[in-house]
């Protein structure tokens, strides 16, 4: 079945050599026995082979192992045990990048529409798109269907649940769904122009496949969900679906993975490799300089993740959010370029001449670049 290639960034402890460190990682994600007491078939079957590396610092190094397929064969939990199981409870171990292309159809599909996709799904071609969500917890269905209705009158791409909407007696998903896809059909009646109702689906897993199912039969447009919470593998099963909805992922949960710099994954490899791989058409990510701590670079690392051309999956769009100010939608569209879903929601709702009005000065700056 061959070998795929993870690339880590190990930083070495005190006390620690880098050699040991390697052959530590290699043999504690495989076969978890001290090399002397492995036959020679099993050593070469199954324990990862480092097959590169560069030194970054004096402690620091940037380190490729190679993993037989055969050890993950074409499950996705027993390939994240592979990836960072035993190994992401040692200090000093962070992943960088993957190799998918070994992977590809064995474990993962990646989007069921990617970026082409949407655009020909929607026929937006040759800009951004705009996106904002509905909060906050506590309103009720006929708040958020309110809501809805006056972005969609402003002209908003993609409305969707703010990720704490669930199925709370306040407003029960259903009922919220049924409110939110009426007041979408409304607005284009009024105005000619489409938007897209994402409502959230993140429960267990056996529940988000039927909210994803119901979403489907009640006429939303696509569905928003928190894979780090309802496992990761739950989004690759919906983008596999014969009900074919585009899919919104949220980092909610997965923060711990990636705000350490010499521990977890890159937010690159997670939000930007891993996400696409499961399947997500959109990744949502906190942007540099709002509420949360990604630095421009990183927020740029996950785009060049999501859309690399190299990859074998589709492309993701990627979604920056956390705290976009209206003011500076025309500089994150230069940093970002067209291929980038931009996530306004407090901004809008903080406007002195209501909804509508914000929203279309948002819609009208996206047009515009």
């Amino acid at each position: 079945m061959g070998t795929f290639k993870i690339t880590y960034q190990v930083t070495v402890q005190q006390g620690e050599q880098i050699d040991q460190k390697v052959e530590g990682m290699c043999l504690e994600q495989t076969t978890e026995l001290p090399r002397g007491v492995l036959n020679a078939g099993i050593e070469e079957k199954a324990v990862g082979k480092p097959v590169g590396r560069e030194q970054l610092g004096e402690e620091q190094y940037r380190v490729v192992i190679s993993w037989p397929i055969a050890d993950v064969g074409d499950d996705i939990s027993q390939f994240l045990n592979i990836l960072y199981g035993n190994i992401s409870l040692q200090p000093g171990i962070r992943i960088l990048n993957g190799e998918w292309s070994k992977l590809y159809k064995i474990v993962f599909e990646g989007p069921s529409y990617g970026i082409d996709g949407i655009r020909n799904k929607y026929d937006i071609s040759s800009r951004p798109l705009s996106s904002t969500a509905l909060k906050p917890l506590g309103s009720s269905p006929s708040e958020l269907a309110d809501l809805c209705y006056r972005f969609a009158l402003g002209g908003i791409d993609i409305i969707k649940d703010d990720h704490g909407l669930a199925n709370q007696e306040f407003a029960p998903f259903e009922e919220r769904v049924e409110a939110c896809v009426s007041a979408i059909k409304q607005a284009a009646q009024k105005n000619g122009r489409r938007s897209y109702y994402y409502p959230n689906i993140t429960a267990f897993a056996s529940e988000s496949v039927e909210r994803y199912k119901k979403a489907a039969q009640m006429g939303a447009d696509g569905v928003l969900i928190c894979p780090h919470i309802t496992g990761l593998e739950t989004m690759h099963r919906l983008a596999r679906l014969e009900v074919d909805l585009p899919i919104i992922a949220h980092p909610a949960f997965s923060g711990g993975l990636t705000t350490h710099e010499t521990q977890g994954l890159s937010p690159g490899f997670l939000y930007g490799q891993l996400w696409r791989a499961l399947g997500a058409d959109f990744v949502i990510y906190p942007n540099k300089g709002g509420r949360f701590t990604f630095t421009t670079e990183e927020c740029k690392a996950i785009n060049r993740a999501a859309r690399d051309e190299e990859s074998p999956f589709k492309k993701s769009l990627p979604m920056p959010a956390g705290g976009i100010k209206m003011q500076n939608v025309e500089r994150w569209i230069q940093e970002y370029g067209q291929d980038t879903a931009f996530l306004i929601g407090g901004n809008l709702y903080e406007h002195a001449d209501g909804i509508q009005a914000a929203s279309e000065q948002f819609c009208q700056k996206i047009s515009q670049n």
